[in-house]
């Protein structure tokens, strides 16, 4: 679930400021001898200054930065933001922006002072969690190759690197930057890095068959694993280390982040993740099968109202088939289901046994975000017809508000961002304040809460929540 991006945004990067230029005076007098006068001095144009944001909030949604009233593209967790290009050697103020609830730019951090040098890259790093934000600065000078005192290049594969602390699950890890075939039980850690910490740049040679290998501190299980990887030659490169919320074992991804370049480092051969809640009417239990009915059912007898465990996939694109439980030759659903690498999904199965079944696939959150949560309501109750769907504050009536969710039809999900707290979810009838059911108590934490909107065997409604994980 990707967040809006703020409709106010101006562009991706500040043009450059504007040029000296000659003083009208400095042509010489045609009445005073020119052997007399002073050759004018040449004006000097500042070499640009790059500021870009690093985003290693762990629970914090996009971030813009904002200086002087201007606002470029921002950036996710574990990315860098588009960047400011001045022109000068001032010194600026940078804030960093959120998007609120009702798409307005809100303040996460303000009055961060920032020296604009010549010719040089800057970050703006900012860690840790949403309701303590922690700010460094890194400030490199422009790249430029290793020479002799002649002038002469000494290597044109040089690359400036440091490291970056974005992740938060760990206090500080051990970080090896080897040449792909060393074993890490012969030599010692590169460096210890610690939660935000930003290491002093180290040039290495930009030649093929590097690994970056990542342990806790003092042992050699490896958390994270580049493989071997070509640096980029001929710049300053940050890796910032930051946590993975997919699926699969890995927990820690690397980022590599410099002028023109912000990708990840290393493969991550992430499963997909599936579960399947039943609401399907009259059906005491069900099966499902990808593909042919005559094989193992990868979810076997599954009782009516039950959200399975998470089970891991390849990532594929099946036909699914859901059948009475041992029944193979009966067929309540089919639908076609794409499930991608790194994906957490729910299958939700609703509808009517001896009618009309639906399928409606969630997208299950990753990264638990500690501001405007994401509500999730899944409408999986035929009987109620179209809906509003409220979500409301302790005090707080339908009369008064508007829905979260409005025109909810069956068989679709909505989303809503909401605040953490008590609150309360009311369902009416489309278009008016007519209460179908609810209220419908709802504790928001840190996560990615799901309400299913079902029905039982007789048409009663009712709910289920669904909470994913959250950092603590």
């Amino acid at each position: 679930m990707k967040p809006k991006y703020l409709c106010w945004i101006l562009g991706l990067a500040l043009l450059l400021g504007i040029a000296g230029c000659d003083d009208d005076d400095s042509s010489p007098n045609t009445t005073t001898p020119p052997v007399e006068e002073e050759e004018p001095a040449t004006p000097v144009t500042p070499s640009p200054a790059l500021v870009r944001l690093l985003h290693a909030v762990v629970d914090a949604p996009v971030l813009f930065p904002r200086i002087d009233e201007l606002v470029v593209g921002g950036a996710a967790y574990g990315q860098a933001s588009s960047s400011f290009q001045f022109d000068d050697n001032d010194t600026r103020t940078v804030e960093i922006l959120y998007e609120g609830t009702e798409s307005e730019p809100v303040v996460l951090m303000d009055g961060i002072s920032l020296p604009i040098g010549d010719d040089r890259e800057v970050y703006v790093l900012v860690y840790g969690r949403f309701d303590d934000p922690q700010v460094a600065i890194i400030d490199n000078p422009s790249f430029s190759l290793p020479t002799d005192d002649d002038g002469n290049v000494l290597d044109e594969n040089a690359v400036d690197v440091q490291f970056v602390g974005g992740f938060f699950q760990y206090d500080e890890v051990d970080v090896y930057l080897t040449e792909a075939a060393t074993d890490i039980v012969t030599v010692g850690p590169t460096v210890t890095l610690s939660q935000g910490e930003v290491t002093p740049q180290v040039e290495y040679s930009a030649d093929s068959g590097w690994r970056i290998r990542v342990t806790p501190v003092g042992e050699q299980t490896v958390l994270f694993d580049s493989e071997s990887y070509t640096m980029l030659r001929a710049r300053n490169t940050v890796y910032m280390l930051t946590d993975y919320f997919g699926t699969g074992d890995d927990n820690l991804v690397l980022n590599r982040i410099g002028l023109g370049v912000s990708s990840v480092i290393g493969v991550i051969a992430a499963p997909a993740d599936l579960r399947v809640a039943h609401f399907i009417r009259n059906a005491p239990a069900v099966d499902l099968y990808f593909g042919n009915t005559n094989d193992t059912p990868e979810f076997d007898g599954i009782p009516y109202g039950t959200v399975t465990d998470y089970e891991s996939f390849a990532s594929q694109g099946v036909s699914v088939n859901v059948t009475p439980d041992d029944d193979n030759l009966t067929f309540l659903h089919e639908q076609q289901l794409v499930i991608g690498a790194g994906q957490r999904r729910t299958l939700l199965l609703s509808g009517d046994a001896n009618g009309v079944t639906e399928g409606i696939v969630l997208a299950d959150g990753d990264r638990p975000l500690a501001n405007a949560i994401q509500l999730q309501v899944a409408h999986a109750a035929p009987v109620v017809g179209d809906i509003d769907v409220y979500v409301l504050e302790p005090g707080e009536s339908v009369e008064g508000s508007d829905p979260a969710i409005p025109d909810l039809e069956y068989p679709l999900s909505g989303i809503a961002p909401v605040l953490a707290g008590s609150r309360s979810v009311v369902f009416t009838q489309r278009g008016n304040k007519t209460v179908v059911h609810g209220p419908v108590a709802l504790d928001v934490v840190v996560g990615f809460p799901t309400v299913i909107l079902t029905q039982d065997g007789d048409g009663a409604l009712s709910t289920r929540v669904l909470v994913d994980r959250t950092l603590e």
